[in-house]
């Protein structure tokens, strides 16, 4: 008997099996047998049984094609069908591999064969020898038998009809690669004659003559539950059709229409149609539905067959919308499941939803289409209205939620990011709330750590030793534990590689034989760099030469045994970089591959998953090959490509259904009943999704049967069941604006018609439905809608945002509602500088350096927040060329005790060979023609200034000056009649700053000596395109109180720095200051000098809202009159006022902030940012005119000579 249970719900089909299994019980030691096509729905209906029975046992859940085959043993009896099909996949790809292998005349074949004269084979072998290598012919074979093993696998379920005519010498396509897969086919039908299709055949003929087996373990099941399968081959049909004479076949069928529909037509058929028909025949045909018309076509074609079987139908169809409804206000999902059900088309109705969109808390929230700017928006605004979703029901749970994706991957991080947090919590309730998920259909490559790892290792023959490749190898969990390796140990490691200079390979025979342009050389590898750290172990607590290696003093005492777990772990892994590398057998592989996995790793509780993974792949290597009567070596790269193939492939049953709400990928059978159903990623060309046939697919013709599988018609049916299983509430989601430029992006195909259907058929309001969302998590509009965000930190921020705005003043207010707004303006107030005491000494160089990243300063002294790079950075690659750093070091060093010695030129000489040394022994300089040449340059450059230098004391003066707040301290050395100071880099605008600090601070000593008198030298060389240039810049000494004048306004913009976040940054002066030459700017910087200065603190008005007052600093009270100078100067500031006013001024910050480092256009928008300077960052925002003076007499007062 064969029995068709259709229905439109799932749960009522569930419910009928239960019914059926408890009104006709199998015997107690008889399993009930259940076909399904996933492991999800298997675990569902595993659910529902023991939900309704209380238990769920003895249920035998085989897939179609297993069962046919274990059908056939025992119809034809088991001692003529084997157990295992030598036709499943993962054993066909070896025994075509094998084919071509021996076809080929290869020397490993090893066997002499009539496939080798064979002019079939010499097409498809000249693929995979034209490869190259002999490893990588043997992955181009492996993965040319692989493509082959999934074609012949369709051609049994699909093309049964090809492969008979093959076996008989006849062609049935015009396709020249039939010629040579009909040859192959041949032969593995030869090896074994029982293929399935044969098997399907001959099990046909035994059950219709009646002549089957039926006594002992041939037994035939008393009945066979096939439950919600939705697409089905035809000769799967054929054979249930053929089974039912003998046994009960129940096929629980969901149909999402109760009327028929095997004639529904698409919008595409049904323009087609009208161009043959004419208009007034294609009106007089019934209009259907077009949900089914549009996205049916699959489950339409296995209706079709069905239809044509002679069953005993039990229908269980469920009407949405009750008999009454039209007393009633309908939902819009309801209204689409009964049209559905009903196959009507789509027709205006009459819903709960209100002329103005969003206005009422009955609104109809049954659909949801959202539109927003990327998938992380997506997956925040998905948590925020599933948050808000929950609220509104207590009975709603978590495990009522199924999310789905057309790409889990382009997905699965950003769920990590949002739902697996703790913190959000919903606007007015109390404690945290955390939305629990799981994410199932992951690839355990990308899902697992330790499968990356591991898969890594596999490449160690290959791999060049990176030294950030191995420190990412040390932070896995279970290599921490295999090696017993703690955090602070790995921090330790890294300060060590990064002073070893370790950058790659092995040793130099290793660097050598993995680049082809690599020398033998072992500086930069890992033996170089670890017999440093070794020879340090030994040595004096400093630096010195040991055997031509400079030792590395930091390793001592207890961090001796850390030493000792990294040298373990590299030699460890040298070892396996040259055992992998040898071919071996599948057996082999498969002892060595769990060796492998043992001796590196040590699995924690939540790998545990991952490491029995491994254990079974590889364990089912050599099984599936000895199943094949595969002996062949295989390479380690075959191996990879196999192993990689099975990682890389979804676990279809993790993480599924676990109670909390579950997140997945669109795949076939995700017809589950969910109370809320969520897609996401319904983009255009994204879904549905592109599938390209493999060019040897004969499939792949024109010629499409009814039941064949097509990736697109599979979505399109994907969406139609997921409209179908939401009970309550559907989601839909897409990305429709860019989101860089905001343009308009069009949604997936089948939601655009999903839309069109909506809007002319239901003639709903779109806008009711059709959700935009912000650009910004942070957007006041996220707070305010019916659908408000829940996450407390964005709305912090959000408020921050709309209080800055709304406080923030006027362009025509008045200075002093400008003071006030200033107040208000920033959530940080700003910090006395009297609260630091214990800091108040700085050196002229240190405050100098503050005015080249002022936040970042400010931050650091003031906050003991660091935002400079604090992360230890290794490099893989070895230097090749020097760098303007290193060049800075090893000149700093030849000039730091040069000035010690007698004869300096021949002692500077000395020196720097003995710098240039160290240098190169450490790393810092790479041994190449071009390195080499200019060292000799640097050396020569250092003689040269310093003999350029003259005569000076050895040790430096020192002097100091007592600001408001802090002291001044500075160093020069002391020759002839000036102080000097050699330079190992260009003096750049922040030196400048520093060095005419360092002349103020003599001149404003207390203590009378000549050199308070002295000018400051500063000597340097300039670097230019190769060239070198001998420097000196100047700066002329003043007299004391003007020094002390002009230090006290440093100080004053010093307090500003320290005080609160100012983007007073020299790098924006500069570009203010040294502009073009007849830029606005750059004519006023050059009016400023040491007369217009001081006339310009001297002025009253200089900076009406700057702390150059307020904070104590240089009031007029403290400036020197300029008539007591005795140089009449005049004051710039309502120029420099005008100027900071103007476009240019305007034109000159836009640049910087799109230019510079510290502002880039994507900082410059950062909501942190924007909460420091609300209305961006302003000339407002900065002592403009004070800043102005300071650079601007910077950069004049000096004067540059080239020796």
């Amino acid at each position: 008997m064969l029995a068709l249970y259709p229905s439109n719900k799932l749960e009522h089909l569930s419910f009928l099996l239960t019914t059926l299994i408890k009104h006709q019980p199998n015997g107690v030691f008889t399993p009930e047998t259940i076909l399904v096509e996933s492991p999800g729905m298997q675990h569902w209906v595993s659910m529902q049984l023991a939900k309704e029975q209380g238990v769920a046992m003895n249920l035998d859940f085989p897939l179609p094609v297993r069962f046919m085959w274990n059908t056939a043993r025992l119809v034809l009896g088991k001692d003529k069908v084997p157990k295992q099909s030598p036709y499943r996949r993962e054993v066909l790809v070896w025994r075509i591999d094998a084919l071509l292998l021996e076809a080929s005349g290869l020397e490993g074949s090893g066997r002499e064969t009539s496939l080798q004269s064979m002019a079939a084979f010499e097409q498809v072998n000249k693929y995979w020898l034209q490869a190259g290598s002999e490893q990588e012919q043997g992955v181009q074979r492996l993965q040319l038998a692989t493509a082959l093993a999934d074609v012949y696998e369709q051609y049994l379920l699909y093309r049964p009809d090809w492969l008979f005519a093959w076996e008989e010498n006849q062609r049935k396509t015009n396709d020249e690669s039939e010629i040579w897969q009909s040859e192959i086919w041949r032969h593995l039908a030869k090896q074994e004659p029982l293929h399935p299709a044969r098997l399907h055949q001959l099990t046909l003929t035994a059950l219709n003559n009646g002549d089957h087996l039926k006594s002992g373990d041939n037994e035939l099941p008393k009945r066979i539950v096939v439950f919600a399968i939705n697409t089905m081959a035809p000769q799967l049909i054929a054979f249930f059709d053929a089974l039912a004479a003998h046994i009960d076949i129940h096929i629980f069928h969901l149909n999402p229409s109760v009327n028929y529909w095997g004639d529904a037509k698409s919008d595409s058929e049904l323009a087609r149609q009208l161009r043959i028909d004419g208009l007034e025949k294609w009106m007089q045909q019934d209009q259907s539905n077009p949900l089914l018309g549009n996205l049916g076509q699959q489950g339409r074609e296995l209706f079709n067959l069905l239809t044509d079987l002679e069953t005993f139908e039990v229908s269980a169809f469920d009407a949405p919308i009750p008999a009454d409804s039209e007393t009633g206000e309908t939902l819009l999902l309801n209204q689409i499941h009964n049209d559905i059900l009903e196959a009507l088309p789509a027709m205006p109705f009459a819903s709960i939803q209100s002329t103005e969109p969003d206005t009422t808390d009955n609104a109809d929230d049954s659909v949801t289409i959202m539109c927003t700017h990327s998938a992380l928006r997506e997956v925040q605004v998905l948590h925020d209205h599933l948050l808000h979703w929950l609220s509104q029901d207590s009975s709603r749970t978590p495990s009522d939620v199924l999310v789905m994706c057309p790409a889990i991957e382009n997905y699965a991080p950003f769920v990590d990011t949002v739902f697996h947090r703790v913190g959000t919590k919903p606007l007015g309730g109390n404690g945290p709330v955390r939305l629990p998920c799981s994410i199932a259909d992951r690839s355990p490559m990308d899902a697992e750590p330790l499968i990356a790892a591991y898969m890594t290792l596999l490449h160690l023959p290959d791999s060049r030793f990176g030294v950030s490749d191995i420190v990412d190898y040390l932070q896995l969990d279970a290599v921490q534990k295999r090696f017993s390796i703690a955090q602070d140990d790995i921090d330790q490691m890294t300060v060590w590689l990064k002073q070893a200079h370790i950058h790659w390979g092995l040793n130099g025979s290793h660097k050598a034989n993995v680049s082809a342009g690599a020398t033998h050389e072992n500086t930069y590898s890992w033996w170089w760099g670890i017999k440093r750290l070794l020879l340090g172990m030994l040595a004096p607590d400093s630096e010195g030469v040991i055997d031509n290696m400079l030792t590395i003093p930091d390793v001592e005492g207890q961090s001796t045994v850390t030493l000792g777990k990294l040298i373990h772990v590299i030699e460890l892994l040298g070892k396996f970089a040259t055992e992998l590398n040898t071919p071996r057998s599948p057996n082999a592989w498969g002892a060595d591959l769990l060796a492998l996995r043992d001796t590196c790793f040590t699995p924690t509780k939540e790998q545990e998953h991952s490491w029995d993974l491994i254990a079974k792949v590889a364990a089912d290597l050599s099984a599936r090959c000895e199943e094949a009567d595969y002996t062949y070596d295989l390479s380690l790269r075959q191996v990879r490509e196999l192993l990689l193939s099975r990682f890389s492939s979804p676990d279809a049953g993790n993480h599924f259904m676990t109670g909390q709400v579950t997140v997945c990928s669109m795949l076939p059978m995700r017809s589950i009943p969910f109370k809320k159903v969520c897609i996401l990623g319904l983009n255009d060309s994204e879904f549905p999704r592109k599938s390209t046939p493999l060019g040897l697919d004969l499939m792949a013709g024109p010629d499409r049967r009814v039941g064949d599988r097509s990736r697109r018609l599979e979505d399109r049916y994907l969406f139609l069941e997921a409209i179908i299983s939401a009970r309550e509430s559907l989601y839909l989601s897409y990305q429709g604006n860019d989101v860089k430029n905001n343009s308009e992006r069009q949604p997936s195909l089948v939601l655009g018609e999903f839309l069109d259907m909506l809007d002319t058929g239901y003639q709903v309001n779109i806008d009711h439905y059709l959700k935009h969302a912000p650009l910004h998590p942070f957007s006041e509009s996220a707070f305010t809608g019916t659908l408000p965000s829940y996450e407390t930190g964005w709305l912090r921020l959000a408020q921050s945002l709309r209080d800055a705005a709304t406080s923030a003043p006027n362009n025509d207010t008045s200075k002093e509602s400008s003071e006030e707004a200033g107040e208000q303006e920033h959530s940080l107030a700003p910090l006395a500088v009297d609260s630091t005491p214990e800091n108040t000494s700085f050196q002229c160089m240190q405050v100098a350096r503050a005015f080249s990243d002022p936040l970042a300063f400010f931050s650091q002294q003031r906050l003991g927040v660091n935002l400079s790079q604090s992360v230890t950075l290794l490099d893989n690659s070895e230097p090749f060329e020097t760098n303007a750093l290193v060049r800075y070091q090893v000149l700093d060093a030849m000039f730091s005790s040069s000035a010690s010695f007698d004869d300096a030129n021949a002692a500077t000489l000395q020196h720097s060979d003995r710098v240039v040394q160290f240098a190169a022994l450490r790393g810092d300089i790479p041994n190449n023609p071009v390195a080499q040449e200019e060292l000799e340059l640097w050396k020569e450059s250092a003689v040269a200034l310093t003999q350029a230098m003259g005569p000076h004391d050895a040790e430096p003066k020192r002097a100091q000056f007592a600001g408001n707040h802090f002291t001044f301290t500075a160093s020069a050395l002391e020759g002839g009649n000036s102080l000097m100071q050699p330079c190992a880099g260009k003096v750049n605008d922040i030196r400048a700053l520093g060095y005419f600090m360092t002349q103020l601070v003599f001149s404003a000593s207390d203590e009378v000596t000549p050199y308070t008198q002295y000018p400051l030298d500063i000597f340097y060389c300039d670097w230019v395109k190769g060239e070198t240039k001998l420097m000196k810049r100047s700066f002329p000494s003043v007299d004391k109180t003007t020094a002390c004048q002009i230090l006290l306004s440093i100080e004053s913009l010093f307090v500003d720095v320290l005080s609160a976040p100012t983007p007073v940054y020299s790098s924006l002066m500069s570009a203010v200051v040294s502009g073009t030459k007849k830029s606005p700017g750059t004519l006023l910087a050059n009016k400023v000098t040491l007369p217009t200065f001081l006339a310009s603190l001297g002025d009253h008005d200089i900076e009406d809202s700057e702390s150059v007052d307020k904070n104590g600093g240089v009031g007029t009270g403290n400036v020197v009159d300029t008539e007591d100078t005795g140089e009449p100067g005049k004051s710039l500031v309502p120029d420099i006022r005008a100027f900071f006013a103007s476009d240019d001024a305007e034109r000159i910050l836009k640049n910087w902030l799109q230019s510079s480092g510290q502002f880039t256009a994507d900082i410059a928008s950062n909501p942190y940012v924007k909460w420091l300077f609300p209305d961006g960052v302003s000339w407002h925002d900065m002592p403009t005119t004070h800043a102005f003076l300071l650079f601007a007499l910077v950069a004049n007062i000096s004067s540059q000579e080239q020796l």
